[in-house]
Parts: structure tokens; sequence; C-alpha cells
């Protein structure tokens, strides 16, 4: 039996919800007797009830660093404290604005710009609250920045975190490392599933690591060129029943 890996935005949602024909595909992978995974940039407060909707029961979520199998924590990776602390005070001195993500929160450091609410409204987020203390009492799994002109800074100043363009507006900021991949590589040693029977599904930039460690690694047909060109298979879009047609052509449905 298979273990399907599947990004929520632009692979499994489109404009936030999943269409009827993925939900079916998704409950036929499973009457299948296949296992259906999410893995997405998205942190655990983020996924808003759609794991219940889509009836899939596990999640690698904030890019790989948060694992959570049928219900149980598993694994959890958190920004170290001064790397946050770093951030918050360079978000002070330079006046970006900075998201703070953890297990259960999204929100705003500092948010004087319009791409704040902008990359919420992209991706069907709630807009994040202005809270300046709540990194001060909870560890943090990601950080999401806006400003363009800023990054090349931030990625000299912190080796340790990873800046992966997330959308026009902003960028997914990660400890570094191999992203969705080595939490899809984590998952898949605990569960000691044969390798050649691992599959993934994505769109976006995020989601190249995870589509070259697989061997089945799938491209949507809105995904980035950068994961066409990697990719085994490219389905179509997720306006065009993506995820159900790939399933299809590898005869798992």
């Amino acid at each position: 039996m298979a273990l399907v890996f599947l990004d929520l935005d632009g692979t499994l949602l489109d404009t936030g919800v999943p269409s009827a024909s993925t939900l079916a595909a998704i409950a036929r992978l499973k009457a299948n007797g296949h296992e259906p995974i999410i893995a997405s940039g998205r942190t655990p407060h983020l996924l808003y009830g759609i794991d219940r909707t889509l009836g899939i029961e596990s999640a690698i979520t904030a890019n790989g660093n948060y694992i959570n199998y049928r219900g149980k924590t598993i694994y959890e990776r958190y920004v170290p404290e001064r790397v946050v602390t770093k951030m918050a005070q360079l978000s002070d001195e330079m006046g970006f604005d900075v998201v703070f993500e953890g297990v259960d929160a999204y929100v705003a450091y500092s948010r004087k710009g319009e791409r704040v609410d902008q990359f919420s409204r992209a991706f069907n987020l709630e807009i994040p609250v202005l809270n300046r203390t709540y990194h001060l009492h909870h560890p943090l799994l990601a950080f999401i920045v806006f400003d363009d002109h800023v990054v090349d800074h931030l990625r000299e100043t912190f080796p340790e975190l990873v800046f992966s363009p997330s959308s026009r507006f902003g960028y997914d900021v990660n400890l570094r490392g191999d992203l969705k991949a080595e939490g899809v590589r984590w998952l898949v040693k605990y569960l000691q599933y044969p390798e050649d029977q691992v599959y993934a599904i994505g769109d976006g930039a995020n989601d190249i690591s995870m589509i070259k460690t697989v061997a089945h690694g799938i491209a949507m047909g809105n995904g980035f060129p950068e994961l066409k060109a990697v990719a085994s298979y490219v389905t179509t879009s997720v306006q065009e029943d993506g995820v159900p047609n790939a399933l299809r052509h590898f005869g798992l449905i």
C-alpha cells in the first residue's frame, strides 16, 4: 500500500477549499488501503479543520518541522530563542513587518504595511493580530517576512534559516534544512514504509525538496516551473482535478 504526501494550498485546496472531486478521490484512496498525509507550510493552527474535512488523520506542517500522526505529535523542531529575539530586534531596528507562527497562534510582531494582509488573503488565512509578546511565552515554528529588500540582509544575518518565496507577497522562514523533505523522510523511516511506495504531490517552491526525495514526485499543472522540472510526473492544475488525475494515473484510485 502507498503513502501519499499532499500539499494543501494550490494542490488539495483551490482558494482555501477542496473540490468535491478531490474529497471523493481522498476517500477512494483510503478505501483502497493507501494512507494520505498532509505536507504543508502551514502551521497546525492554520489547518482550520481542513484535515478533518479531507478525512486525513496525519500531517507534516511548518514545512517539515512539526509532525502529527493519527492524533499524536511525534516530531517538533522549534526556532532557537536567540534567533527569535534577534528577528524581533531587527524588525524594530529596520522597520520590516514579520509574523510569528506557533503551534497555536499566527500573530504579527509588526504589521505596518499592506503585504501582511495581502499574504493572508492570498492563502485564505486569518489576518494576524498584533501581538508583540507572544514569542516571549511560546516557542515558534516559523516566521513570515514580506519585504523583498530586507531578505538578502536577513539571509546573511541568519545562516540557520531558509527563506522560501511563498507568494508574491511574502516568504516562509524556517530552520535551515531540507524543508518538507526532512519531515517526509523522518515519517517514512518512523513508519518503516517501503521507499518505492511513497508518493508526493505539490505545487510550490517549498515542495521541490519533497518531490525530489520520494520515489514518485508529482507536480501540479499550476506548479512552479522549477518544481515541474524535477517531478517524475506533471498532472493537471488544481482547477482541473490535478490530485484525482494524478492518483488515477498511478493506479491508486
